[in-house]
């Protein structure tokens, strides 16, 4: 009895050992602080912080990080954020010879900043808008402060900044370029390894950019997904100047602690819900966007 009671503790150790460190090789094991050693956004959008995270370069292929946020600092995000941005900027690059200017991500760590109080978890991105000259001339990102552009696509003064104007010396000869801004709009929406939960934008642009995308013959399902989730967050925040980007939690990181607030859309609820490789896949929603009415709140 006691040979065996001495040879039960050596497996019982030995077994110890082995989950000892098995659990050291997935990370930190308390609640919220597990990670699989890739970025992990944890918490939710308006509070929350980044595990490994991810740079956003200054400069790639369809994109730059102007002056003003290369100064700020606020270039981290998740991996899925980051590559995004990456692949998206390089689409539009493609079709249309433009550069996308790339303003906050997340502060190194996430959390709370002077200019946001989201952006905390890595996963939330400000993107300017693309602009053209009164002649159409494509014009290259502000280095010095976003534009805000009415319901005409003109740009103006908004009554906050009326004292002092803008800082950015292009600032009146820009126009919002609807061809190019719904090009991003279409190359997030239609991204087959991340999911967009939110682009945040003002009503009368958002009215603007699916007009312009009617008129074109832009894919039905494309129109419906972006009518869905392009909306102005308030009237005090409207978005007039850039686009605000949000993705949803990705599955690995919502068993780590990433957090979703606000709708899961209907067209998300399968690919939420269930295991199996995380792959969005755009046929599903252009069947379910075939039949608008379908496309509710979770």
């Amino acid at each position: 009895m006691g040979s065996r009671t001495w040879r039960d503790r050596v497996v019982t150790m030995a077994g110890m050992a082995a989950m000892a460190t098995f659990a050291g090789a997935l990370g930190c094991a308390s609640p919220g602080y597990w990670t699989d050693y890739t970025s992990v956004s944890v918490g939710q959008a308006a509070g929350g912080h980044i595990h490994r995270p991810v740079a956003m370069p200054r400069r790639g292929t369809g994109y730059k990080v102007p002056q003003t946020w290369r100064e700020r600092g606020n270039q981290w995000g998740t991996e899925e954020l980051v590559a995004l941005i990456e692949r998206a900027a390089a689409k539009v690059r493609a079709q249309r010879r433009v550069t996308l200017g790339v303003a906050d991500l997340s502060p190194k760590r996430g959390g709370k900043t002077m200019w946001h109080s989201s952006h905390q978890s890595g996963r939330d991105v400000d993107l300017i808008f693309y602009s053209v000259d009164e002649r159409g001339r494509v014009l290259p990102p502000p280095e010095v402060e976003m534009v805000h552009y009415d319901g005409d696509g003109e740009p103006f003064v908004p009554a906050y900044m009326r004292a002092t104007g803008y800082e950015e010396p292009t600032w009146a000869e820009r126009r919002f370029d609807e061809a190019r801004n719904w090009a991003l709009v279409e190359a997030l929406l239609s991204d087959r390894a991340v999911r967009v939960q939110w682009i945040f934008v003002s009503t009368k642009l958002e009215r603007r950019l699916i007009s312009w995308a009617e008129r074109h013959d832009r894919p039905r399902w494309l129109i419906e997904y972006g009518r869905q989730v392009m909306k102005q967050p308030s009237a005090r925040a409207p978005h007039d100047d850039h686009f605000h980007v949000r993705l949803y939690c990705s599955r690995a990181d919502r068993e780590l602690g990433c957090v979703d607030t606000g709708p899961i859309w209907q067209h998300e609820k399968k690919t939420y819900k269930y295991a199996g490789p995380e792959r969005y896949e755009p046929t599903v929603t252009k069947a379910l966007l075939s039949r608008p009415l379908f496309f509710l709140h979770g």
